[in-house]
């Protein structure tokens, strides 16, 4: 969503990891999240998970962030049946996405639910174990129709990040450029010098900046090491694959270079994919005055003088409207 919004999170439980019950504005989008083993319960708090939406079955596999997007005319009814579905192993929390005016029709519901693959499809750091692509014939809606969707696809986003997953988030920062397909490095869109940090090694020469969202940025033309360390974790070594099949990363010679700026949610995770290795990322990368991004992040934060001296910091000088005199 481009513009600002005013987003609602009643908790059910009270709880922020309990049951949610999300909404944008005067938007008739719901979004709903809890756990599996409180699907049990929502009928009752939430009579609308009955009606057509769309749902993300979330979890993790070996350490590998999966979603399953489905549709249906009565979603709780489809949630039962993969409760039971051995194969959804990986599943441990859920979003339901509906409209409190009840006019979602089923093909409204894999109008979105198509748009929503897609979109989940571009982030290499997920997997998405659904068998089949969205249908053909899933686009075919009238004009205003499709307008209408759209708005909820991109609501249905913002709904998902802000209860809690990045699923949808868009990682590439900028396009490839002439720059970075020479295998030099491209300059991001605007960091500024002091805030770029360089992770050189053997096989490996890399560059990162900090993205407007405070994601880490490693900049088109870095070069990653081909070569993967044997004690790699396995999510790392996933999202390398996938980083290459979405030509994020292409081999070069003796090494995989970057065809475009791409952030990562952490600097370790930004180390590990560079180095095929892991390690620690907020002291791998350094300024060119040799600061690791620790000691850079430590002196960034604002610092009570009280800290630095032991003495209390004088206050602040009062304006001349909040002085008061007492004369006699």
């Amino acid at each position: 969503m481009s513009k600002s919004s005013l987003i609602k999170i009643f908790l059910i439980d009270g709880d922020s990891d309990g049951i949610r019950d999300a909404t944008i504005g005067m938007s008739p989008i719901k979004a709903m999240a809890f756990h599996r083993n409180q699907l049990r319960r929502i009928p009752g708090e939430f009579s609308q998970i009955k009606q057509t939406g769309v749902y993300i079955l979330i979890g993790e596999d070996d350490s590998q962030k999966q979603a399953y997007i489905g549709e249906s005319e009565d979603v709780y009814d489809r949630l039962s049946g993969h409760n039971s579905d051995k194969k959804k192993g990986f599943w441990t929390d859920t979003v339901a996405l509906v409209s409190t005016d009840s006019e979602l029709t089923k093909s409204h519901a894999r109008y979105v639910e198509s748009c929503l693959i897609q979109s989940a499809g571009k982030n290499p750091e997920w997997f998405l174990p659904n068998k089949m692509n969205p249908a053909n014939d899933a686009g075919r809606l009238p004009r205003a129709d499709r307008e209408t969707m759209d708005e909820f696809v991109d609501q249905a986003k913002t709904l998902v990040g802000v209860l809690g997953w990045d699923l949808f988030r868009e990682r590439r920062a900028a396009p490839v450029n002439q720059t970075a397909q020479t295998g030099q490095a491209a300059p991001p869109e605007s960091p500024s010098d002091d805030t770029k940090f360089a992770f050189r090694g053997k096989g490996f020469e890399a560059t990162m900046a900090l993205g407007p969202s405070g994601d880490f940025v490693v900049l088109a033309g870095s070069r990653a090491r081909i070569k993967e360390s044997p004690s790699m974790a396995k999510s790392s070594r996933t999202l390398r694959k996938r980083l290459v099949e979405e030509g994020v990363l292409r081999k070069d010679e003796d090494a995989l270079v970057f065809l475009e700026n791409y952030g990562f949610s952490s600097p370790s995770q930004a180390a590990s994919v560079v180095q095929g290795g892991d390690g620690n990322g907020r002291t791998a990368w350094k300024l060119p005055n040799g600061q690791t991004y620790a000691h850079w992040e430590e002196r960034s934060l604002p610092v009570d003088q009280t800290t630095q001296t032991g003495q209390a910091a004088p206050p602040e000088s009062p304006s001349d409207d909040t002085k008061f005199s007492f004369r006699g």
